[in-house]
């Protein structure tokens, strides 16, 4: 019976990887290409949750001309990320690099993340730019951080 209660968990538990569940608040942002784009118009936090059972490495697309060194990411199974996207009128495409041991492959965003983005952002002062504001944390602990950080999310 213990055998049976704990398989019984472990698919439980893999199970909640998949499913799309956003924060109260933040809106459903539709991924509809391989490499989806974001647009704003206003400063804002995406968050990405990776709905995949492998790591994913999101990264800028080779395409964008204003990639910079360092904004690769890591982005556990189950697990989310926080974008601060805090310049005006600001084109951002990105790419996802599914990572298992011993290979990795670009796959279609659209198959792998659920993201969402914020209506309401209030920033700390200091921060602007594009950069990753939280990374690769289970959504509360996330929320926590951010709220350290001096970001409002409404």
């Amino acid at each position: 019976m213990r055998l049976l209660t704990t398989i019984l968990f472990c698919v439980l538990s893999l199970d909640a990887l998949a499913q799309e569940v956003y924060p109260t608040g933040c809106i459903p942002w539709p991924i509809h290409e391989a490499i989806p784009t974001f647009t704003n118009t206003q400063p804002s936090i995406l968050m990405l949750h990776n709905l995949s059972n492998n790591d994913l490495w999101v990264t800028r697309s080779a395409n964008d001309q204003g990639a910079q060194a360092g904004f690769n990411s890591l982005l556990q199974a189950g697990k989310w990320s926080s974008l601060a996207i805090n310049l005006d009128k600001t084109s951002l495409p990105i790419k996802c690099i599914e990572s298992q041991p011993g290979h990795e492959q670009e796959i279609s965003c659209a198959d792998v993340l659920a993201i969402c983005q914020w209506p309401k952002t209030k920033f700390p002062e200091i921060d602007s730019g594009i950069f990753w504001a939280g990374e690769n944390m289970h959504l509360a602990p996330l929320q926590a951080f951010l709220a350290r950080q001096g970001y409002v999310l409404q």
